[in-house]
Formats: structure tokens, sequence, C-alpha cells
């Protein structure tokens, strides 16, 4: 997920994450974007079956935009991306 975002011909408007990935998890993923200056306002939705308070918490000190818990509707996922 970061190669993509690091190496995008043109930069990304939005990025939308799930919390569990291979390799990585989505919030290393915002805390990467967030610590690189080029990506630093891009919103973030971070995409998560994870709704402890502590992960939410730490995904808002991380600079998350957006969060959403799965599963979800179309209609939440729109109201979070307006």
């Amino acid at each position: 997920a970061w190669e993509a975002v690091h190496s995008a011909a043109t930069p990304f408007g939005l990025i939308v994450s799930d919390w569990n990935m291979p390799n990585t998890t989505g919030l290393d993923l915002l805390k990467r974007v967030r610590g690189d200056q080029r990506f630093k306002k891009t919103p973030f939705i971070l995409v998560t079956a994870e709704a402890e308070q502590h992960q939410v918490a730490e995904a808002i000190k991380s600079g998350v935009d957006q969060y959403v818990v799965k599963p979800f509707s179309k209609d939440q996922l729109q109201a979070k991306l307006e």
C-alpha cells in the first residue's frame, strides 16, 4: 500500500485503507502517510472490523480523518466521504 501511495505519478486525493492487511496494518500505513510531508493532508479513511475504543482513539491520535466499522452500509460510507 505504501509503495502505491509513495510512487503514484499523480498524488492520491483520498486513501481508504483496511485496518487488517497482509504485511502491515492500516494504522501503520496511516502513520507513515502522516509522517511524510507530501501526503500529510491527504484525506484518510480507515475501514475495519475493530471497534475497540482504544483502537479508535489510536487512529484518531494518528491523524485519521474518518473511521468506518464493518459491516457498514453505502449510506454510512457516503456520509464519511462527505
